[in-house]
């Protein structure tokens, strides 16, 4: 099933599982998931297609993370 959200189960359960640095990817539309991955444990976070206007949506996501 199609998931609106970013699986942050999944990643928690890769972060515990794995001795590798998990980049968490999908789905991650705003600041606040993007820091909630980061809080996880996953090593980084890559947000794609959520960067439509780069400067001013880039700036959001600095002060947060």
């Amino acid at each position: 099933p199609k998931k609106d959200n970013p699986d942050f189960e999944l990643v928690e359960r890769l972060v515990k599982e794995l001795d590798v640095p998990v980049i968490a990817e999908g789905r991650i539309s705003t600041p606040e998931q993007a820091r909630k991955m980061l809080d996880l444990g996953a090593y980084a976070v890559v947000v794609g297609g959520a960067i439509t206007r780069p400067l001013e949506i880039a700036k959001k996501f600095i002060e947060v993370v």
